[in-house]
């Protein structure tokens, strides 16, 4: 009997349907929904100033704010932007899923020459999948840059050590980890070479052996990374060089005495990172919860036999035990803490998941099958909102207020969101056939008992409702929530030019507004170093009371209207002003 066409793809070009899948569910969609936090439009302004202010070692970006990052992810942003002539949000996320696609068949093409296909591919899958790297994926962020760059270094390193057993000098590998230097600073160098150096004395390399060949990687990587860093600190001077201790050492070293105009933060607990992590493995931690119910425990081995088998591992095993424990070690020791260190970790982690699974498909099939009637729940319940939704507008925030008591700003901006819904373009309803279908699909492989096919249901079901929320529901709490029709107002209503909209740019002291700024155009001025006579001023209404409280003697302000602000950047009423220096008369053009 011929194989369906599908399962004749899986078989004969998996690495092809891997890269269709991610497209599919990524690369459609990373052109909608505006940006809502500060982070997406403070790096896609850097590549705003590159290109409009041909600025391209050291952009300066809000004010006169220098760029917090090395160039490589803005001069992507950048370059890609060149044939349309701006700086677009599909663009700006681009760089972002490029890397991601290229983690997936980097992982994919790493385990499957040493381990089962199966479990390659299944590895590929749960990093498609997974909370943390598909939102970062969609989002203009240097994370999954860097990710990619670190374990395509890690996965280059390991095949040196197993082809070429340390001879020659593999070139590739200092060019990857200079563009994670570029990227986000020396861990691109020092964290992979501190995973290939522990794994190589595990291997009983001698220590000053392995020292002998790494140091030469370390040297010629550093290279293009300190051309850009001289240049930067030629254009910057110490405020650069402050910077740069701060962002690369102040984290690491928790020190208290740094020369910036912003707090670090994230200062968390070890667990933090357990925690995070967790999170951002689901789907996949669901499952791992469900399963701790449905095995049977055998007595503790002890850790002794534990050690001879962790020694006794296969080495693409052994590499990848070694790179989640340095990982993890290594982004505990510093007090800040963010979710998205973790990512590299997660290839190396999503093999071992991958394999449990299959066991679990084989031998404890009672849990997979519940973890797929979870997940075939969700999607129903998730298709029959959005069919409601479409046909009857059934969310109703007045009720919701009444019902659940409710804050103010939540039902309004769940009035926003309701208010901008609209379901009636065709690729809403494909999608809610994809859905259907692939709920259909799941539920009907519960009937023939072939567990493995209901665990890649399972992955078309979840990948079904990515698409959803990504194509639907994510754009469109977005763009309820965007800081954008603020920005459109302001240039509509008011004569504000880049020659006179003023804002405080000190973080210690003010709130900044990094989507207002991408969305103005990079239009906004220091008011604190330039000490205008006059101009339009922008500030979080908070802030506008120290700002008051400081200048006035100096200046008089004029509130010339109020906006709320729903997004996650910056205070949520933002004030425009007109202002003047005292004794001077208003002339504003």
């Amino acid at each position: 009997m011929r194989p369906p066409s599908l399962q004749n793809f899986y078989l004969e070009k998996p690495a092809t349907l891997l890269l269709t899948i991610t497209v599919i569910s990524v690369f459609l969609w990373i052109g909608d929904g505006d940006f809502y936090t500060k982070g997406e439009p403070r790096e896609a302004s850097v590549a705003v100033s590159m290109i409009e202010k041909d600025q391209w070692i050291l952009p300066e970006v809000y004010a006169d704010e220098i760029s917090y990052k090395p160039p490589l992810m803005h001069w992507l942003i950048a370059v890609l932007s060149l044939p349309e002539g701006s700086v677009t949000l599909f663009t700006s996320r681009l760089p972002s899923a490029l890397a991601f696609l290229g983690l997936i068949i980097c992982v994919f093409l790493f385990f499957g020459r040493n381990l089962r296909f199966q479990e390659s591919f299944l590895a590929s899958l749960i990093l498609l999948t997974t909370f943390e790297l598909h939102r970062a994926a969609t989002t203009a962020r240097v994370d999954m840059l860097l990710t990619f760059l670190i374990v395509w270094a890690l996965t280059r390193l390991f095949r040196w050590e197993e082809k070429k057993k340390l001879s020659g000098f593999p070139l590739l590998i200092p060019l990857i980890m200079s563009s994670a230097v570029l990227t986000k600073g020396p861990v691109g160098i020092v964290l992979p070479l501190l995973i290939f150096g522990v794994y190589l004395l595990f291997l009983r390399y001698n220590f000053w052996k392995v020292l002998a060949k790494l140091i030469p990687l370390a040297l010629l990587a550093s290279i293009l990374p300190l051309i850009w860093y001289v240049l930067a600190y030629q254009q910057g001077g110490k405020e650069f060089l402050d910077l740069v201790i701060a962002e690369n050492f102040g984290r690491f070293f928790e020190i208290k005495s740094l020369n910036i105009q912003y707090n670090l933060g994230h200062e968390k607990g070890w667990w933090y990172n357990i925690a995070m992590l967790a999170a951002g493995l689901i789907p996949w931690t669901l499952l791992l919860i469900i399963s701790i119910f449905g095995l049977s425990y055998k007595q503790f081995p002890g850790i002794k036999t534990l050690w001879g088998n962790f020694l006794q591992m296969e080495k693409t095993k052994l590499f990848s035990v070694i790179s989640v424990i340095v990982i993890l070690l290594f982004y505990t020791l510093p007090a800040g803490k963010r979710s998205v260190y973790l990512m590299p970790a997660y290839p190396f982690l999503a093999i071992f998941i991958a394999q449990f699974i299959l066991y679990l498909t084989e031998y404890k099939t009672k849990i997979i099958r519940v973890f797929a009637v979870i997940i075939g729940i969700i999607a129903v319940l998730l298709g029959l909102l959005v069919l409601l939704t479409i046909t009857i507008n059934c969310i109703n925030p007045a009720t919701l207020k009444s019902g659940f008591n409710i804050n103010n700003d939540i039902v309004t901006q769940i009035s926003l969101i309701v208010q901008s819904t609209n379901f009636t373009r065709i690729i809403s309803i494909i999608l809610l056939i994809v859905l259907t279908y692939s709920i259909f699909v799941l539920f009907k492989s519960f009937y023939k008992k072939s567990y493995l096919k209901t665990l890649y249901a399972t992955f078309g079901v979840y990948l079904s409702i990515l698409l959803i929320m990504d194509g639907l529901l994510f754009p469109i709490y977005k763009d309820a929530i965007s800081v954008r029709p603020v920005a459109e107002k302001i240039k509509t209503d008011f004569p504000v030019s880049s020659d006179n909209l003023f804002v405080m740019n000190n973080l210690l002291e003010y709130s900044n507004m990094y989507g207002l700024n991408f969305y103005m155009h990079n239009y906004f001025r220091n008011f604190e170093t330039e000490s205008p006579a006059e101009g339009y001023f922008l500030s979080g209404k908070d802030s506008f009371i120290n700002v008051n409280k400081k200048y006035n003697t100096l200046y008089d302000f004029d509130l010339l209207e109020e906006y709320p602000n729903y997004s996650r950047d910056g205070e949520s009423i933002i004030q425009l002003f007109a202002f003047r220096k005292k004794n001077q008369p208003l002339n504003i053009n």
